[in-house]
């Protein structure tokens, strides 16, 4: 494809095997991988598309029949001519799908879109060129841009190196102990993410099985692992909670799991306790970020007897935390002080692409501020307490969301919570809770506030609940406070 040493490849694929093919190609050849989120508008793309300037880009053809996916791709032909991308591949869901298997998923509703001036990914496959050039890789040499809103909300690429990635893999490979050429994964966490781009590293790297599943569905992801004897399942809170209150959970099997994981938002002592109850295996926690490749913190894994459930675990290998004050970032907070989480070591990201301003801010002196608010106990524990931006100030006290949520997840009828803060008339802050109810329960915002007010101290206590049907998310689940605050 005449790809050179040091320049982008943006893939826009869902959870296919395509994505994989396409990455380790893109990584043997000294090329930079930009996973790109297929779901973006035209001007999300071409934001970011803009930023990494691929020479190549690899899309999907496929249009499907669902509200959330329907408007799939509508906004690339029209990025495509606003940037200078010299070549795009193009594949299908399909593509590796035997004949009537196909069929079923044209029935099914999936489409074809087709763009024009295209290379096909199978055809490609399958010519002749097979010359691999002879590039030398350093260990310093960027692999991919793994964009993130990261600490300021703005979009921005984390460049991460060779070294990042196979320090992360090895790190977590050893620490979850995963058996050689034994383990099954399923992967429904987005591959342009940062922890389904490391997990399909990992399973690699042990030659474990990797079941990619595109999109979360509670009923689907029940039948896949009991279908495919799945042993390992990362994922984030909101799947876990979902599956946990889907009514026909109990009718699978689950008991192949060996371990379930859960990253990228906090995890409720409550969902821990009741996906355990039903999967008969732990789900732990862990922590980490896309400037830092991946997971920095983890729960233990080889003695059970070890794990604290609410504790995002301890620092893994080669990895040092430390608890800084927030306002100076050069005082070290005590055991147990309140402080801003920061990371140093081989995991931690080159910088943001062309970003240096950026970059300045958030490493200093080889520490990586990472703009989450944290705790260390007495036994070398951390715990996140919340993000720095969601913070809420009331009556000169600080607030942190997940206080409260924690509180509401205890509640029986409560299923998901997000708590924000809001403006008065007189510009103070007071708390609004966001709240969906399990299926089947009923709870009114009287009650909810009175349950709050048994378990919180009194400038915790929400001042207004909102009851809805389903709370804004982003693709890997994440839910998003900043949207329900400006709704």
């Amino acid at each position: 494809m005449g790809i050179k040493k040091g320049e982008r490849v943006a893939i826009l694929l869902p959870n296919i095997p395509q994505f994989p093919i396409a990455l380790y190609g893109i990584l043997k050849v000294g090329a930079i991988s930009v996973g790109t989120n297929f779901l973006y508008t035209a001007s999300e793309i071409e934001s970011q598309l803009r930023d990494a300037k691929p020479k190549i880009v690899i899309a999907c053809t496929d249009l499907i029949k669902k509200p959330v996916t329907r408007d799939l791709y509508k906004g690339f032909d029209e990025v495509r001519t606003n940037l200078d991308i010299e070549k795009v591949i193009t594949t299908s869901v399909t593509d590796f799908l035997p004949g009537i298997k196909k069929r079923l998923a044209f029935l099914a509703g999936i489409k074809q879109r087709k763009f024009k001036d295209t290379i096909d990914f199978i055809k490609l496959l399958d010519s002749d060129d097979k010359n691999i050039p002879d590039i030398s890789v350093d260990s310093n040499d960027i692999a991919a841009l793994q964009y993130t809103g990261g600490t300021t909300g703005i979009a921005k690429g984390a460049m991460l190196t060779h070294k990042n990635i196979v320090t992360q893999v090895e790190m977590v490979s050893s620490w979850v102990k995963l058996r050689e050429k034994e383990e099954t994964a399923l992967l429904v966490l987005p591959l342009f993410h940062i922890f389904g781009f490391i997990g399909q590293m990992i399973m690699m790297r042990v030659g474990g099985k990797i079941v990619l599943v595109p999109s979360f569905e509670e009923k689907k992801i029940l039948k896949t692992i009991a279908k495919n004897k799945i042993t390992i399942f990362p994922g984030v809170t909101t799947m876990f909670t979902r599956l946990i209150n889907h009514p026909e959970i109990k009718k699978h099997d689950l008991s192949s799991l060996k371990l379930s994981f859960a990253a990228a938002m906090a995890l409720p002592k409550t969902v821990v306790e009741q996906f355990e109850e039903v999967s008969k295996s732990p789900l732990v926690e862990l922590y980490g970020l896309s400037e830092s490749t991946g997971a920095v913190t983890f729960n233990p894994i080889h003695d059970m007897n070890l794990r604290i459930v609410g504790s995002i675990g301890v620092p893994l290998p080669l990895c040092d935390i430390s608890i800084v004050n927030p306002e100076n970032h050069e005082e070290i907070c005590s055991v147990d002080e309140i402080g801003e989480i920061a990371i140093k070591g081989p995991i931690i990201m080159k910088g943001y692409w062309n970003n240096k301003e950026e970059t300045d801010n958030v490493i200093r002196n080889e520490w990586l501020l990472t703009g989450d608010i944290g705790k260390m106990d007495s036994n070398g524990y951390f715990y996140i307490i919340d993000r720095k931006k969601d913070m809420i100030k009331v009556a000169g006290f600080n607030v942190y969301p997940r206080d409260i949520e924690d509180i509401l997840y205890e509640h029986e009828s409560v299923m998901e919570a997000a708590v924000v803060g809001m403006k008065n008339e007189d510009l103070t802050e007071f708390i609004k809770a966001f709240v969906v109810l399990k299926e089947g329960k009923n709870a009114n915002e009287k009650e909810l506030i009175d349950f709050c007010r048994t378990k919180l101290t009194g400038y915790k206590i929400p001042k207004a609940i909102e009851f809805r049907k389903e709370l804004p998310k982003s693709l890997i689940g994440k839910i998003l406070r900043k949207s329900l605050k400006n709704s």
